[in-house]
């Protein structure tokens, strides 16, 4: 077993605060990646939006009891607690509050950090208190020096803060006009340029997934709260697209990575461990089906820079987005099972059919055919493939591919 696995440690101030960022977790936890998540507080200071579940004695019990309920949906194991005060981390002795989070950091060993944005996305003082914490402590749990007594140093790979693209805003006026209320204040909502945003996670299949995390949460279902103030289909949107700032990196982002927190982490920061045992043949059912989504990945970028309708290239952006993924599983799987990946071209008959397709009718019946093929493949190889990593690796990728399918379907028609 790898003595330190691919691990995200999401850090949020109050329990509710991880489902902007539910979706991602989710679906890494899917891919076998570690998630731990750490709540600050229990929440105590909170308004109370029902009247039978909690009082103020019990709320914090209770808003225990839903952050639990929602990591089970999330697939998250690992929920710990800094039982900080809510309402009062600004006040902290500052010192202290980062050699906690270094101790964490340095027990957990996280590459990836996620956090409160350091606008706090609306300057709640614990989200702006936790940002300038874990930033400090980001740096700190890497230096040998800083909190000697907290263990050995560790170095996280990046540190993102979760965001809302300017553009939600434009399309929701009220979103903008949107107030937190708190102890007398009105707190708005800061959306951040859609051209400062580094990572966008395309999650639909995980959107479920975040939606009962959420109804997890019933105490703080405020009627005329933030998402009452959002159209129908902008909930669902904002779910299946979570949207990030790299804040601090010491592993920088590939180029051409914009759908992946992990991307380019693999040989820094995951020394995968070839699994024993591996089944005759699956080594080439992985080459074969990575040479088919390189391929597909190729087709859903020309296609997409081919469009001249905004709506229907975003659409092309997200089909690229979770091949991209795709490729990132399957080569993984491919180091799993002893076999180097990086010589693997994209299938050439494929490029060769799909290159020539003009109109995006076209365009879309042949993908639907080309998911359907690779979908029917999978579940044949089923056998061969779900020995790898315990069966993650083929539900993950039986799971996408059936994304891609069930997304090409509604654009394409019956």
């Amino acid at each position: 077993m790898d003595e330190h696995p691919v691990t995200i440690l999401a850090i949020f101030a109050h329990p509710d605060d991880e489902i902007g960022v539910g979706s991602t977790l989710a679906y890494y936890s899917d891919a076998g990646i570690r998630t731990v998540l750490v709540c600050a507080t229990r929440g105590e200071a909170a308004t109370i939006f029902c009247e039978d579940c909690a009082t103020r004695e019990t709320l914090p019990q209770v808003r225990t009891r839903e952050l639990e309920c929602a990591c089970q949906h999330l697939g998250i194991r690992e929920l710990r607690w800094l039982d900080w005060p809510d309402g009062g981390i600004k006040d902290l002795p500052r010192p202290e509050a980062i050699g906690q989070v270094v101790r964490l950091i340095r027990e957990i060993r996280p590459h990836v950090i996620l956090t409160h944005p350091e606008n706090g996305l609306y300057p709640h003082p614990d989200h702006l208190a936790v940002w300038e914490i874990v930033r400090a402590a980001f740096d700190a749990a890497a230096d040998p020096d800083a909190y000697p007594e907290h263990g050995p140093a560790w170095a996280p790979a990046r540190l993102f803060t979760r965001a809302l693209p300017q553009s939600f805003f434009q399309r929701a006026p009220g979103l903008a006009e949107f107030r937190v209320q708190l102890n007398g204040q009105q707190l708005p909502f800061i959306g951040t340029p859609d051209d400062q945003i580094d990572v966008v996670m395309r999650l639909e299949p995980w959107v479920e997934r975040r939606m009962a995390a959420w109804n997890c949460h019933r105490s703080q279902h405020n009627p005329r709260g933030f998402s009452a103030t959002m159209p129908d289909g902008l909930r669902c949107e904002m779910a299946a697209n979570e949207h990030y700032v790299l804040a601090a990196a010491r592993v920088p982002l590939p180029e051409d990575a914009q759908g992946d927190l992990l991307a380019g982490l693999a040989d820094e920061a995951e020394p995968d461990v070839p699994a024993a045992g591996v089944p005759a043949g699956a080594v080439e059912a992985l080459l074969e089906e990575l040479a088919v989504h390189r391929a597909l990945a190729d087709l859903c970028e020309a296609y997409q820079e081919r469009q001249t309708v905004v709506r229907d290239a975003g659409f092309f952006r997200q089909l690229l987005a979770n091949e991209h993924q795709l490729v990132y599983r399957l080569a993984r799987g491919l180091r799993l099972a002893g076999q180097p990946a990086g010589d693997v071209a994209a299938e050439s008959a494929l490029l060769a059919a799909g290159r020539g397709l003009e109109g995006t009718g076209d365009q879309l019946h042949f993908l639907r055919e080309a998911f359907a093929a690779a979908a029917g493949r999978l579940r044949s190889r089923a056998e061969l493939l779900s020995p790898l990593e315990q069966g993650n690796l083929w539900r993950e990728l039986t799971t996408l591919v059936d994304a891609q399918q069930a997304l090409v379907a509604r654009a394409d028609g019956p």
